[in-house]
């Protein structure tokens, strides 16, 4: 449902308001026939979909847009592909159409790991980037690649990541991956860098090349959102403190390296941050109408809203 409404109100911020108006005023919401967030293709013609199947298995379908029937392009075994019972998630168009880059569950997590942890707890620590790996697959689902080799319990080595944030050329892109999962140290998420990386093709393959830590200092938490207009401007939720239940939405310029905190309310949840179209609005999940209840920004019993 949070994809659903970020889909409708996106749609109102890109609009054009009145001078006398609010920012944006959402006058009604109705269920969608297909649930959850669609994701169009960068031509318009297509959407992607995150959701599970009759397994409880997320997978990755592709529709036509205007039609809600569906195909899953992650739900059968494909050379060089994930294996079908695999989590797949957060699906990412890369701007030329060609792939989609998403996050799959390592098999070396195929049960818990720890007696005692449930699959429904595994699944909550996929859904936030744990013991994954970057592929991009075609919108055919038929040739995949995974670009990425991240392992567990290795000193120096990614555990999972989340993103990518793509510039519009598609030629850079940005995402966040964990390197320490000592969450009493670099609480209560573990401590994650951002990486910015130019994206290519080798063969007709996509390839990551010229990978450097951009993670501004302090910062143990953060998670991209989307590039602004100027194709330098990332929007990025993080902390530069010790408790990044805190978190802010920050803008990180990777030409300058130029960081800003925008809401500067080390008390209070901000997430989930996303340009609007022109770049002057931004929308974001926070604990800001909350402000009073300090359980509000725990993680155990987060409130938030929607804010523009």
């Amino acid at each position: 449902m949070r994809l659903l409404l970020v889909l409708f109100i996106s749609l109102c911020i890109a609009t054009p308001a009145r001078a006398e108006d609010a920012a944006c005023r959402v006058k009604s919401l109705k269920p969608a026939a297909v649930q959850g967030g669609k994701l169009p293709s960068p031509d318009g013609t297509q959407y992607l979909l995150k959701k599970e199947n009759r397994k409880g298995t997320a997978q990755i379908y592709i529709g036509n847009t205007g039609s809600d029937e569906l195909r899953c392009i992650t739900c059968k075994q494909v050379e060089g592909g994930p294996k079908p019972e695999r989590f797949k998630m957060q699906p990412a168009w890369h701007p030329s159409g060609k792939w989609i880059f998403m996050a799959v569950e390592r098999d070396e997590f195929s049960a818990p790991p720890v007696l005692g942890w449930n699959r429904d707890l595994v699944e909550g620590w996929l859904e936030c980037g744990l013991w994954t790996n970057m592929y991009a697959v075609t919108p055919d689902g038929k040739n995949w690649h995974r670009l990425t080799d991240f392992k567990s319990g290795k000193t120096g080595i990614p555990d999972g990541y989340t993103g990518p944030a793509f510039t519009s050329d598609g030629k850079h892109a940005v995402w966040s991956q964990i390197v320490d999962g000592n969450v009493f140290k670099y609480k209560p998420f573990g401590k994650w860098e951002l990486i910015l990386a130019d994206v290519g093709e080798e063969n007709d393959v996509p390839v990551l090349q010229n990978l450097r830590n951009i993670t501004p200092d302090k910062m143990h938490w953060n998670e991209p959102g989307n590039f602004g207009p100027d194709d330098e401007t990332v929007l990025v939720s993080g902390f530069q403190g010790d408790d990044a239940q805190g978190q802010d939405q920050y803008t990180v310029n990777i030409r300058t390296g130029a960081v800003r905190n925008l809401n500067n309310s080390p008390t209070v949840w901000d997430e989930h941050g996303i340009f609007s179209p022109d770049g002057n609005k931004i929308l974001f999940m926070s604990a800001a109408p909350y402000a009073d209840d300090p359980k509000a920004s725990k993680v155990m019993s987060i409130k938030t809203e929607f804010m523009l």
